[in-house]
């Protein structure tokens, strides 16, 4: 023990970043530290030391790997080739033998980008986005065999995700740091450049695996639609532009994913899976909107199951499909606030809205059924009083009865009301006449601008 902590004093002392010696001088005495220390911890070497005496030691008596070892931990980087140590002008000093064969880049002039140490810092160690990195040897028989390959996988995922490469013959310190021994190895490096590279373990290093692989690993953040009434709950919890993806994949394509992270915040995408191109086996989303398959659809959200506003005409490309979104981001602004009108849930009420704390007026449709008049009136009112400070929601009376109870109208002979309620004072106003769009309006004029709510809530607070 006390031999290893003399020699950590010692070996830190010498090494290049603390010694204030001629640099040769430094490395002749690390070499001649970390020898001795080899010498007395370990029995072999003690052997060579008793045969040969020091010059044995020096010249090359130690192994190629325990050269190696002592190079790293003196220049903190891997050795081009064999390691030797040797006396010059009466000091020893390391030399690199370089190993045999072509060090020279091979994915030049290909959608491959190829990293130096200033790019890896700037691309890799300090990333915002996603990159898939292969680490190769140009002389490993191995790395030059998966090249096609891996340009061909360049070559399709070239708009969706960043493909590069590290020759570390060029780049030993950027391998090193990577702790890269086999070659050729790939990693993926996620966005969040706090989190461990991803390794590929998917067998043969061909452009369909890495394909796959990297498909899994893209982040996506669109929203997996089968059922309307997972519709309904995207497009009342996500902000817009709504747009839809209708494919006969499992799941998002990669194209997708990559458009989901360069739009996100900014517009609400999803995808509709497992559609039928044959339009015989349709899901329940492919059989409500006329769609081919592969289509994209812009949707108005106030419908019941969104109103297609647009379609994506143009051959689903990526730049093609950016512009697009842009169109729709840049027309959404100019509309201003995005009408709502969203089902009054559970989880809405204990979040807040119409809430015991909520000060704003919600105008409820209370209803007990379909009726296309009431929705196309409502969805009316949600568009002319979507910049007030008021809430325009629903809730299905069947499914929540007691609500009617709390609004007095379980004794009513009428299926459906439009009631405006303050949550905070407990009051309400139930609207008598038609549910036309007129009525409506009048009414939720006349209430905003001081007309009285009569009524008291009759349970403590709204419940569903």
């Amino acid at each position: 023990a006390a031999i290893k902590k003399a020699y950590r004093t010692k070996s830190l002392e010498y090494h290049p970043d603390k010694c204030s010696d001629d640099k040769d001088e430094c490395q002749t005495k690390f070499i001649e530290v970390s020898t001795a220390y080899e010498v007395l911890s370990d029995a072999e070497k003690r052997k060579v030391y008793d045969q040969h005496g020091e010059e044995g030691l020096k010249e090359g008596h130690q192994s190629n790997e325990q050269a190696k070892a002592m190079f790293r931990q003196f220049f903190g980087r891997e050795p081009d080739g064999n390691v030797r140590i040797i006396r010059r002008g009466g000091q020893m000093m390391f030399t690199e033998e370089g190993e045999p064969g072509p060090k020279e880049d091979i994915y030049g002039d290909t959608n491959v980008t190829e990293l130096n140490k200033d790019l890896y810092n700037s691309q890799i160690n300090d990333r915002i986005e996603p990159w898939i990195v292969q680490f190769y040897k140009p002389n490993n028989d191995a790395s030059r065999e998966v090249r096609e390959e891996y340009v061909k996988f360049a070559d399709t995922f070239k708009d969706f995700l960043n493909v590069a490469s590290v020759n570390c013959r060029q780049q030993r310190e950027v391998c090193s740091q990577a702790s890269i021994n086999d070659f050729p190895a790939v990693r993926w490096f996620g966005e969040d450049k706090g989190t461990p590279p991803e390794i590929f373990d998917e067998g043969a290093l061909t452009a369909k695996n890495l394909g796959k692989w990297a498909n899994t690993m893209m982040p996506d953040y669109t929203q997996l639609l089968q059922e309307k009434h997972e519709l309904r709950k995207w497009l009342d919890n996500v902000k817009g532009p709504h747009i839809i993806l209708f494919t006969d994949k499992s799941a998002s394509p990669p194209m997708w994913k990559a458009l989901s992270r360069e739009f996100k915040n900014r517009t609400a995408l999803a995808t509709v899976p497992r559609c039928d191109k044959t339009g015989v086996f349709k899901p329940p989303l492919q059989r409500e909107y006329d769609v081919r398959i592969p289509q994209v659809i812009r949707i108005d959200p106030l419908d019941e199951t969104g109103k297609v506003t647009e379609k994506f005409t143009l051959t689903l490309k990526k730049e093609s499909i950016s512009l697009w979104l842009l169109k729709a981001i840049a027309l959404g602004k100019k509309a201003g606030p995005q009408a709502t009108f969203k089902e009054l849930s559970k989880e809405r009420l204990e979040a807040g809205d119409c809430g015991p704390s909520d000060s704003q007026f919600c105008f409820l449709w209370l209803k007990a059924g379909a009726d296309p008049a009431v929705e196309e009136a409502t969805r009316q009112l949600a568009q002319k009083y979507r910049t007030d400070p008021i809430k325009m929601m629903w809730a299905n009376v069947e499914l929540n009865p007691s609500i009617l109870d709390a609004f007095s109208l379980h004794d009513s002979d009428a299926t459906d009301f439009f009631v405006a309620y303050r949550a905070k004072r407990s009051r309400f106003k139930v609207h008598s006449g038609p549910l036309r769009f007129h009525e409506l309006d009048a009414f939720v004029d006349g209430v905003i601008n001081g007309g009285p709510l009569e009524q008291k809530l009759q349970v403590p607070k709204l419940e569903l």
